[in-house]
């Protein structure tokens, strides 16, 4: 459902603060945890919440993905073009196996830090 109507209220800084914590301890922004507290006030059933934020381990986690699928896909062209009977360079797989290792460190370097 698009929502379309705003309201505007104002609050002491304390209150915005309170607020957003509470919507923080929840994974939502203080405008979407305010919504849905208003209107369960109002004794009506919220609409679903807006995709949570992502943590800093989902953002890591996104990124590496990322990076993973793109050596796969320099993998497949490779596999491809060796298929075809087009001899790569070593240098190629040597780039490739360089940037696994790196994403390697990267991962096991995360988990280091996020086990202190």
């Amino acid at each position: 459902m698009k929502r379309t109507d705003a309201v505007r209220i104002r609050l002491t800084p304390e209150e915005r603060v309170a607020i957003a914590a509470a919507g923080e301890a929840v994974g939502l922004g203080l405008c979407s945890f305010a919504r849905m507290a208003a209107v369960k006030a109002a004794g009506r059933k919220p609409a679903k919440p807006p995709r949570k934020k992502p943590n800093d381990h989902q953002r890591a986690l996104a990124q590496w993905t990322e990076q993973l699928g793109r050596i796969g896909n320099n993998l497949n062209q490779c596999a491809r073009a060796l298929n075809a009977g087009d001899a790569r360079e070593p240098s190629v797989l040597t780039e490739i196996r360089t940037e696994l290792q790196e994403l390697r460190e990267a991962v096991l370097a995360y988990n280091s830090a996020a086990e202190e």
